[in-house]
């Protein structure tokens, strides 16, 4: 449920509710409950367009598969690690998922992965699944570092630095209401471009203009969805290189307006 551009026609308050109604209506036209296995979902939408469900949506879709007896899997391989000012996305609106799939920011960028399951889903004796790089103690070292960094305070300073630049980013609509919405949770955030603020129909090719331009200035970005740039810088990331960047982007969307 995309609460800039609610789906069904729906207002924006009812984005979450239209959502949990139409895959109500699935379990009874289409396809029976008792035949799903589980839900997956990604607290904040990535290579969708960084959406951020609206307030209540996920603990009501947990309720949901409770209640028909579906598992609850979490990608949280973006979300996770940090990356929103919390280990996990899932803790904002105190999620409790059976399954919980993180990677990337879990070692810093090192190759590793994880999946991470309640006990009481477990039918494998030890040694039952592998891998041909499962294991690796130079990834599990890179993924400890990380940890340790993580509750040494860079998750800390996600939450905070990431408030700080969402806070400024947002200063800039208005005086270019094309940046139709900023959204996002920590140190993940996304800038979305509109053809009209009105229609908030979406412009990929002003995003993809922004991109570039702001690329020739230094500053690393990178399109997500069909009209949304995004910002995920690393977790070290200073106020003062946050302000840089929103100083920055001020000067490509002054040269484009």
């Amino acid at each position: 449920p995309h609460p800039y551009r609610p789906p069904f026609g729906a207002k924006p308050e009812d984005a979450g509710q239209v959502v949990l109604d139409y895959i109500a209506h699935l379990f009874k036209t289409k396809l029976p409950p008792d035949e799903v296995g589980a839900i997956f979902f990604e607290p904040i939408q990535g290579e969708g367009g960084y959406v951020v469900p609206p307030q209540g949506f996920l603990p009501a879709l947990q309720e949901l598969a409770r209640r028909h007896g579906i598992l609850l899997v979490a990608d949280e391989v973006q979300t996770g690690s940090g990356r929103t000012g919390r280990f996990l996305a899932s803790a904002y609106e105190g999620l409790d998922p059976d399954i919980v799939i993180l990677a990337k920011g879990l070692a810093s960028g090192y190759p590793i992965s994880a999946v991470l399951f309640k006990e009481e889903l477990s039918s494998w004796p030890p040694g039952a699944h592998g891998s041909t790089f499962g294991g690796n103690p130079v990834a599990a070292a890179a993924a400890t570092a990380t940890l340790d960094l993580l509750e040494e305070g860079l998750m800390q300073n996600a939450y905070e630095v990431g408030a700080f630049l969402r806070e400024e980013l947002a200063k800039l609509q208005a005086d270019f209401p094309r940046l139709g919405d900023v959204r996002g949770r920590g140190l993940m955030i996304g800038l979305d471009f509109v053809k009209d603020p009105g229609t908030r129909e979406e412009d990929p090719e002003l995003r993809d203009r922004v991109a570039e331009a702001a690329f020739a200035k230094g500053l690393l970005t990178l399109p997500a969805g069909p009209s949304t740039l995004r910002l995920s810088p690393p977790l070290v990331l200073s106020r003062a290189e946050a302000a840089l960047a929103v100083e920055l982007l001020g000067e490509v969307l002054r040269e484009l307006a």
